[in-house]
């Protein structure tokens, strides 16, 4: 039951999420350059103190690559504009064994995650901000 509700609750807010207008596509702040390898070491750190193990993830990476995350009206969310880094996480869990890759997603601006997400096995947000 409680998947099921957490399921409904996701894509109620994924179906409230909307693309940026032109305006805001026009006036975007994308920060300062991110090489690709400062996405990795800046999505790596953030991601790395969600997991209860740290030390124990193991991450698979994509590009890095000017983006936006969508803004979420319901939750008074504005789009957010920068470098996104996506790739996958795996890392242990509280008995000491690894949960599986879980996808995840950092939006990086000026050298910091300002928006991040890593998946559950329902697909949903995890940890985010």
């Amino acid at each position: 039951m409680n998947k099921l509700m957490l399921m409904l609750l996701g894509l109620t807010l994924i179906g409230c999420a909307s693309a940026p207008s032109q305006e805001e596509m026009a006036n975007a702040d994308y920060g300062s350059y991110q090489s690709p390898e400062n996405c990795v070491l800046v999505a790596e750190s953030k991601i790395r103190n969600t997991l209860k193990d740290p030390s124990s993830a193991q991450f698979s990476h994509g590009r890095c690559y000017q983006g936006y995350w969508s803004s979420v009206p319901i939750m008074g969310m504005k789009a957010a504009f920068g470098y996104m880094q996506q790739g996958t996480v795996n890392g242990k869990n509280s008995y000491g064994g690894y949960v599986g890759a879980r996808s995840y997603s950092a939006l990086i601006q000026n050298g910091y995650v300002v928006r991040y997400c890593v998946a559950n096995n329902d697909g949903l947000c995890m940890a985010t901000n």
